[in-house]
């Protein structure tokens, strides 16, 4: 993939679009452990792989790890982050603050363009059980919770969450493909589902509340547990 260099006058929109092309591609791969934590990242490797210079290269790389995504160590490297149990904590604490507080919020400002949304996204839940299709079960996961962060309408909780995203869809592809999960996640999002439908505000809150608990009891058991759950982390299916 070339990317076109401008000789004068504003940025090339396509040299930008290959930039964020790019960066999109490294994100999903480090998310799905194409790329594994700990794994090497080396910029002369990218530039020549996607046809750039070095230099849009390390301004990508600088994104990434401003989401945590890769850690820059000097005089040594960019390396894929780990992700430790600590680090899932964090992020499910601060999920857990934030999403029980929009679902109960959004749940009483549910328009009629909200609650289709909300129907059409229980039907791509249908369609990821029929199919046993966990791709389309993420991407009903991610149109369920940023629905609701949108009808919340509080705007910083909303950034707030945006810029853990990479970090939740880590936890989202890890979780996913573990055993059962996908069908118990579903159950989770369907009862979130109907609350917000009912415009239940403490059902909401109650059934998000239950979710995110679900998914930190699946991944932090128990203290002892961590180094399997590292184990599992590196070792876990790529898509």
């Amino acid at each position: 993939m070339k990317s076109r260099r401008a000789q004068s006058g504003p940025p090339d929109p396509a040299r930008k679009k290959t930039k964020e092309v790019v960066f999109q591609t490294l994100r999903a791969d480090i998310i799905s452990q194409k790329l594994k934590p700990g794994q090497a990242i080396r910029e002369d490797e990218l530039a020549q792989g996607f046809g750039m210079s070095r230099t849009p290269i390390r301004e990508i790389l600088r994104k990434l790890e401003q989401e945590d995504l890769v850690r820059v160590i000097p005089n040594r490297g960019v390396f894929v982050s780990e992700l430790t149990p600590k680090d899932i904590e964090e992020v499910l604490d601060i999920r857990t603050s934030i999403e029980t507080a929009a679902a109960r919020s959004a749940a009483a400002k549910m328009s009629e363009q909200y609650l289709m949304e909300l129907k059409d996204i229980s039907r791509q839940l249908d369609v990821a059980i029929e199919l046993q299709d966990s791709i389309v079960s993420f991407e009903a996961d991610s149109r369920l919770h940023n629905l609701i962060l949108v009808a919340a309408g509080n705007k910083r909780a909303h950034r707030i969450i945006n810029n853990l995203m990479g970090q939740i869809h880590r936890i989202r592809f890890i979780s996913g493909h573990m055993p059962g999960r996908m069908e118990t996640t579903i159950g989770e999002h369907k009862q979130i589902i109907i609350a917000l439908l009912s415009m239940d505000a403490d059902q909401a809150e109650e059934a998000m509340r239950k979710h995110l608990a679900s998914t930190r009891e699946l991944l932090l058991p128990s203290s002892e547990m961590d180094r399997k759950f590292e184990d599992f982390v590196r070792n876990s299916i790529s898509l």
